[in-house]
């Protein structure tokens, strides 16, 4: 549907448009005043950190053993589907080449747009139950070093420890958030 003129405008004044979504001046723009468009090349790099830190906590749960091992594989498909659900959708970026992880884009086949404005509240929210995916695989290597210690158990804590809670906010922090046009609006961008 075509606007007025003078409608265009004034939105055009007010705000940045892109993918059907109105984005407040509020969002951070790169230097050329438009978001950062990310390839499928530079998502599937962004998501390595993450998929690494699933990798090591599915090792960890599956020496537990197997059903702890394919129930963590299961809790992690659960809350990646459940974070597109709960804040994908809320993210100016859904449905966007510019959602630096992809996770818009895949929400946007998935669920239908979220009020923007509740994007903050539905990231604050959703972090407790995200945070167990770091939570679980330390708490099982633990178990694993008090019942059967070895170096193995030991290494795949360090690493998982590094991964998980080092490189991958790091990663995250220098380069996803530093491009993504919500991260004035994102706690995890802060």
């Amino acid at each position: 549907m075509k606007r007025p003129d003078s409608l265009s405008k004034r939105i055009n004044e007010k705000s940045e448009v892109f993918s059907g979504v109105v984005m407040e001046q509020s969002l951070d723009l790169s230097k050329r005043g438009k978001p950062r468009k990310w390839s499928v090349d530079e998502i599937v790099i962004a998501n390595v950190p993450s998929m690494l830190t699933y990798i090591l906590g599915t090792l960890i749960m599956f020496h537990l053993g197997i059903l702890f091992g394919v129930l963590y594989i299961a809790f992690v498909v659960v809350q990646l589907v459940l974070f597109m659900r709960f804040v994908c959708i809320y993210c100016p970026t859904y449905d966007s080449i510019h959602c630096p992880s992809g996770y818009g884009r895949v929400a946007a086949k998935l669920f239908k747009k979220g009020d923007v404005s509740q994007f903050r509240r539905m990231f604050n929210r959703f972090i407790p139950f995200l945070s167990l995916v770091w939570v679980v695989p330390v708490v099982g290597a633990l178990v694993l070093i008090f019942t059967d210690f070895n170096y193995y158990h030991l290494g795949l804590l360090i690493s998982f420890i590094v991964v998980g809670y080092i490189i991958l906010p790091l990663y995250h922090r220098h380069f996803e958030c530093r491009d993504c046009p919500n991260k004035k609006n994102c706690p995890w961008g802060k």
